[in-house]
């Protein structure tokens, strides 16, 4: 009977312990705004580095859903994290934003701060066609400016498809020339024993 009390008195310390879920954001991407079945962890992170900053895009364009049946096909949503590694400690101050293909400037916003938990958003149309990057520019005096090029899911190349037609190609190529070669053997050898009777 002790035993039961001691189980029940830790099972309670436990959950008066367990803090609360709360809204998050990992690597940018926010949690409970998900649609349903997409994955709760970033597909794709693109990095940059300038000076004494850290940064981190995670693109959201909606991979794995079917584009065709969407409203908005071509949306795509940016978050960036800004980490001061000097400083240890994570930029909020103002900047500019520029989504760019090439070096065409296709929409650009500026920012007084991060909107939410020191994360920037942006949300734009962007076409598959676009060779893109963001464009970052800092505001707090050193107007320091880094690249950060990104692709589209749209935009990749899978290569499984591709690896795994050309193996089997091979493969193929690789059992006709075997079974030629080996019904030349046999018509060689049966000619042999042809001639030796």
């Amino acid at each position: 009977m002790r035993a039961w009390k001691t189980f029940a008195a830790a099972l309670l310390a436990i959950a008066a312990l367990a803090s609360s879920a709360f809204g998050h954001h990992f690597k940018g991407l926010p949690h409970y705004s998900y649609y349903e079945h997409y994955p709760q962890v970033p597909q794709e992170e693109f990095l940059g580095q300038e000076g004494q900053y850290e940064y981190s895009l995670v693109l959201y364009d909606f991979q794995g859903l079917n584009q065709a049946d969407m409203e908005q096909p071509d949306n795509a949503r940016l978050y960036l994290i800004i980490f001061n590694l000097r400083a240890n400690d994570v930029y909020e101050g103002p900047l500019t934003l520029a989504i760019c293909d090439r070096d065409a400037v296709v929409y650009e916003e500026v920012f007084a701060g991060p909107e939410e938990e020191c994360v920037y958003a942006l949300q734009q149309d962007l076409p598959s066609t676009g060779k893109y990057s963001l464009l970052v520019t800092l505001g707090d005096g050193s107007d320091q400016e880094v690249r950060i090029p990104f692709r589209l899911s749209s935009q990749k190349t899978y290569w499984g498809r591709k690896v795994a037609g050309a193996l089997a190609l091979l493969i193929l190529v690789v059992a006709v020339g075997s079974r030629r070669a080996r019904v030349m053997q046999d018509r060689r050898a049966s000619a042999r024993r042809r001639n030796r009777a």
